[in-house]
């Protein structure tokens, strides 16, 4: 890789109910870690309101078992594990992910990941890009990424082409 300050970095994605965090409940939680091992998970939900746009783009994949909130702590908690240096959590933006992550743990400190959520759009920014840059054809072009092979609005595939995005977009800037 390249002269990153860390490695050891879990991509995510989540899918929500709802952009109104208050009306909204998390859906499922997709991870990958550097090293490849995958986890996917969907939540029961408890029928809060659910956005038109959710529930034409993303209920109707979500066909997989639907398990409580306690049993998902438990499945990140082994994904993750106990460390002493807790891995970074990156999505595309952060700002829903994270909100919704925290929820589930029910404490912003008491789950198996650094407190500092990071994300790929400020990066981009930071390295004098487009934050937007991963909605381009363009930008998948230059990275050599066939995003059709993702399917979109599925939160293990997010993660997964966020991974990859990451990866190839780092080693251009060594």
């Amino acid at each position: 890789m390249s002269n990153t300050f860390s490695e050891n970095i879990i991509f995510f994605d989540t899918e929500f109910t709802h952009l109104e965090v208050q009306k909204g409940e998390l859906l499922s939680i997709g991870l990958i870690k550097q090293n490849g091992e995958e986890l996917y998970i969907e939540l029961e939900y408890e029928g809060k309101e659910i956005h038109p746009w959710v529930e034409k783009k993303v209920l109707p994949f979500l066909t997989g078992e639907k398990i409580k909130k306690e049993d998902a702590r438990i499945k990140l908690w082994e994904f993750i594990g106990k460390r002493k240096t807790k891995p970074y959590l990156m999505s595309y933006v952060n700002q829903f992910d994270a909100i919704y992550w925290y929820q589930l743990f029910e404490d912003p400190k008491e789950h198996p990941a650094f407190w500092i959520p990071l994300d790929f759009a400020s990066i981009l920014f930071a390295c004098g890009r487009d934050p937007e840059d991963m909605r381009k054809d363009s930008f998948f072009a230059e990275l050599d990424i066939d995003k059709s092979q993702y399917i979109q609005h599925n939160a293990l595939e997010d993660a997964r082409m966020l991974k990859e995005v990451y990866n190839k977009f780092i080693k251009t800037m060594s």
